[in-house]
């Protein structure tokens, strides 16, 4: 260590901090306060950034969008959600939204605009609503009193048949399972040995209808001509020739009891007509002995009640109708269908009928309450025939998208959807032990169909032009077609 080392001066402590005072600090302040020149704040200098601040409006209006839409009250009901996104112009349905998804999606949209707007969408009068979901509401008339005593008939004779069919179905259902099995292999045998027995020329215009009787041994038809018949089936001789119609029948049926129960001067065949006329017909003379009230419109089928004694008709004015056929009256009148009821058909019990209209929609209803019971929702096109099987809960409908769908009574939903032909579908028919189907189509082909998995079994052709109807015989051994060709055919088990 140097001399001068040793005794230098220590250096200072370094000091940290401002070096300005109190004093120094007031008196620049106060300079600053009396010159003139443009002041500047020393506690803080604002930046302001406009991008900045165009987020932060964004994320606030969002949050307040959130916020509102979370307050919103929406309609639980699908349907309602539906007619809030029409009346927006919005898409009803999207590819894979489901109802939930469907109401978050019409929560946003309201979330984006005015309350004002928002109250007109979700306060819209609920007629409007009403009326552009006339599809699916059911009308009911105050009917006279003649239909309590009328419900009150079907209810007994429905409880008395049903009682016999479930006891049948507990002795097939007690079958062994090898006879059950050969009774459907006879069937199906039947079903692939059937071919065209004969043809007649039965009108100048198309037939429009043609049913066996009771005892099947007779045909009636029914023809654009406005000519009604009634045919052996034998020699397809004609037996009696109805005049009375003055425009196209499109459908003629036979009485339940006619050739077996009833005499034949009275009431044993009924016949509808494009004018809306219904005439009631015997065995005897070629006039009809009676009249159904006038229809406004076109009756397009009718359809008797197990008992008898009433009878259904399926009207072009979107309703169908009941009667009494001692006293002509009408009993029920009964709207539900958007557009005109193309079929109606009676549970074999009687308990219950099943409609089918133009407006893509059947319905079944409680014959004993007036209530519409299940809503048959899914075919895309009208609906032209309707068939209930022997087993009492099954239903068939047959529809101008040219498929056949099964519906399940019980279930109350539909179990399988046949693409059965490739044209419109006229007419579906079960035969009586309920082993096979026929339906007819505007392709001029019958097809024939197992009832157990519903697939197909035989095609048949022999008309050449669109086929209107067809039928099988009560005993299971033949059946009956008619078509645009003016005939109708006859189809039987052969040999070749």
């Amino acid at each position: 260590m140097g001399e001068d080392d040793k005794f230098a001066v220590p250096a200072p402590p370094k000091q940290f901090g401002s070096l300005a005072n109190a004093d120094s600090v007031n008196a620049i302040l106060n300079s600053a306060q009396k010159s003139h020149g443009p002041t500047v704040s020393l506690e803080r200098m604002e930046v302001t950034n406009q991008a900045d601040s165009r987020h932060d409006a964004e994320m606030l209006a969002e949050f307040d969008r959130r916020r509102r839409a979370r307050t919103l009250t929406l309609p639980t009901d699908d349907v309602q959600v539906k007619l809030k996104l029409r009346a927006l112009n919005q898409p009803i349905c999207l590819f894979g939204e489901d109802a939930l998804d469907r109401r978050e999606r019409l929560r946003a949209l309201l979330s984006t605009m005015s309350e004002d707007e928002i109250a007109a969408v979700l306060h819209t009068d609920e007629v409007n609503a009403d009326k552009a979901d006339e599809e699916t509401v059911t009308w009911y008339h105050r009917g006279p009193v003649e239909l309590r005593k009328a419900r009150v008939a079907i209810a007994d004779f429905s409880l008395r048949k049903a009682k016999l069919r479930l006891e049948k179905a507990r002795e097939d259902a007690a079958q062994p399972a090898h006879e059950k099995a050969l009774a459907r292999q006879e069937a199906h045998k039947w079903v692939q040995q059937i071919n065209l027995h004969s043809s007649q020329v039965a009108d100048t215009r198309p037939v429009a209808f043609c049913e066996f009787s009771s005892d099947s041994q007779h045909i009636v038809t029914a023809g654009w001509s406005g000519l009604v018949a009634v045919w052996k089936r034998e020699q397809c001789a004609q037996e009696m020739k109805y005049t009375g119609h003055s425009a196209q029948a499109g459908c003629a049926r036979f009485h339940p009891g006619a050739f077996t129960q009833n005499d034949a001067s009275s009431l044993n065949v009924v016949s509808g007509a494009y004018d809306g006329t219904v005439l009631l017909w015997s065995l005897t003379q070629e006039t009809p002995i009676g009249e159904i009230e006038k229809h406004p419109q076109r009756v397009s089928k009718l359809a008797f009640h197990p008992n008898g004694l009433h009878l259904a008709t399926a009207c072009f004015d979107s309703t169908w109708r009941m009667y009494d056929l001692i006293t002509k009256k009408e009993l029920l009148f009964q709207e539900g269908h958007s557009k005109s009821v193309a079929d109606v058909a009676f549970h074999p019990d009687g308990s219950v009928a099943l409609t089918g209209g133009h407006d893509c929609y059947g319905r079944v209803w409680d014959m004993r309450t007036g209530r519409c019971i299940m809503f048959l929702d899914g075919h895309t096109k009208e609906i032209h025939s309707v068939e209930w099987m022997p087993n009492g809960y099954e239903m068939i409908t047959g529809s101008s998208d040219n498929s056949m769908k099964v519906w399940d009574l019980r279930m109350r939903r539909n179990t399988y959807t046949m693409p059965a032909h490739t044209s419109v579908v006229t007419r579906v028919r079960a035969d009586a032990a309920g082993q096979y189907l026929v339906s007819a189509s505007f392709d001029c082909t019958l097809k024939m169909w197992s009832t157990t998995g519903w697939q197909p079994l035989r095609q048949l052709q022999g008309h050449d032009t669109r086929i209107l109807c067809v039928d099988i015989s009560p005993d299971g051994q033949w059946m009956c077609s008619s078509a645009f060709d003016r005939t109708f055919k006859l189809w039987a088990q052969s040999d070749y």
